[in-house]
C-alpha cells in the first residue's frame, strides 16, 4: 500500500468513526425526546384520570327527605353492630328478647334526647334535676323547697352509695332488663349497645336536624321502624342458616305517618308466617344483585342497602315517606 492509499485510509476511519458517533448522539437524543414525550403524556393522562374521578357520579340519588338521608347515613353504621349481636344467639327465645331489648333501648335513647331538649329549653323544674359538679353527681334531693345548711353535714343524707364498676354495670343491667324475657338475649343486647357508638351516631345525626322539629320527629320514628325491620330481616336470615322457624317474623314498631311499604314487603310488616327475604327496606331505588354469593361484600349505603352475608337471587323491598 502506498503513503497516499495509507492516508486515504485513514481519513476514511475517521470519517466512519465520526458518522457512527453521531448517529449514536441522534439516537440517545431521540431517546431522551420520546422519554420527555412519554413523561408529558403521562402527565396529561394523570390529570384526565383526576378530572374524571372528580366529575364521575356514580352515586344513586339521595332519598327524597333530609332525615331520611341522615338515617341511611347512621344505618350504615348502626346495622352491623345489631347483626352480629343477634348472630351470637342461637335460640329463639334469646334472640326474641335481644330483638324486645334492642328495642327499649332504642327507645329509651330517644326519650333521653327530648329530655335534653327539654332542659335546655327550661322545661324541667330544678327540683328533677340533679346538682352536678365537674361532671360528678353530688346530691339529689328529694323535695326542691328543702334547704340544706351551708356546712355540708346533711349532704350524705342526699347522696347515692358510689358504686364499684363492676357493681354499676350489673345496676345498670337491672335497669335495662325487662322482666318475662330470656336473660341471655338481654345481657347480649345491653352489651351490644352498651359498648357501641350506636347512641353518640344518632345523637350526631339528630343534631344535624335539630333546628327543624318535623326532622327530629321523622328521624326518631323512621330509625325505630326501619331498625325493626332490619332485626326482622336478619333473623329471618339467621333462622333459615340454623334451620329453625324465625323467633319473630313481623315488626312491633308503628309505621310513622305518611310511610309507604312496597308490596315485595307487606308480609314482612304485616308479621305474617316467614317471608321472602327483601333487601332495602327504606330504599327508593331498587337494585337487585340475583348472582350476589353469600357472606358477598360489605354493607353499602350507595348500592341499595345491601346487607351482610346477603343470600343469593333474592328481592328486596322499600319504603318511601
Amino acid at each position: 500500500m502506498t503513503k497516499n492509499q495509507l492516508l486515504d485510509e485513514i481519513k476514511l476511519r475517521k470519517m466512519i468513526r465520526k458518522v457512527i458517533k453521531i448517529r449514536e448522539i441522534r439516537k440517545k437524543e431521540q431517546v431522551v425526546e420520546q422519554r420527555l414525550e412519554e413523561q408529558k403524556l403521562r402527565k396529561v393522562i394523570r390529570h384526565l384520570m383526576v378530572e374524571s374521578d372528580v366529575d364521575a357520579d356514580t352515586k344513586p340519588a339521595p332519598y327524597s327527605s333530609t332525615p331520611i338521608n341522615m338515617l341511611a347515613d347512621a344505618l350504615n353504621q348502626i346495622l352491623p353492630i345489631l347483626k352480629g349481636g343477634l348472630r351470637k344467639l342461637s335460640e329463639p327465645e334469646e334472640r326474641e328478647s335481644y330483638r324486645a331489648h334492642v328495642l327499649s333501648k332504642l327507645s329509651s335513647i330517644f326519650g333521653g334526647f327530648e329530655s335534653l331538649d327539654g332542659s335546655a329549653m327550661g322545661a324541667i323544674g330544678e327540683g328533677d334535676l340533679t346538682e352536678a359538679e365537674g361532671g360528678k353527681i353530688k346530691v339529689e334531693l328529694d323535695d326542691p323547697d328543702r334547704v340544706l345548711p351551708s356546712d355540708g353535714k346533711e349532704d350524705s343524707r342526699f347522696q347515692k352509695a358510689e358504686l364499684s364498676p363492676e357493681d354499676q354495670v350489673e345496676s345498670d343491667f337491672g335497669e335495662f332488663r325487662e322482666e318475662g324475657l330470656d336473660p341471655t338475649g338481654a345481657r347480649v343486647a345491653f352489651e351490644t349497645i352498651n359498648d357501641s357508638n350506636i347512641e353518640s351516631v344518632l345523637a350526631d345525626k339528630r343534631k344535624a336536624l335539630a333546628s327543624n322539629p318535623e326532622y327530629v320527629q321523622q328521624f326518631k320514628e323512621y330509625t325505630q321502624y326501619n331498625v325493626d325491620l332490619w332485626l326482622a330481616s336478619f333473623e329471618e336470615d339467621l333462622a333459615r342458616t340454623l334451620g329453625q322457624g324465625p323467633a319473630f317474623t313481623g315488626v312491633t314498631t308503628e309505621k310513622p305517618g305518611g310511610a309507604a311499604v312496597a308490596p315485595s314487603a307487606e308480609k314482612f310488616t304485616s308479621g305474617e308466617t316467614p317471608f321472602k327475604r327483601d333487601d332495602d327496606l327504606m330504599g327508593e331505588t331498587p337494585l337487585d344483585n340475583p348472582e350476589e354469593p353469600e357472606d358477598a361484600g360489605e354493607f353499602d349505603i350507595d348500592k341499595g342497602m345491601d346487607v351482610f352475608d346477603e343470600p343469593a337471587g333474592e328481592d328486596f323491598f322499600e319504603i318511601e315517606i
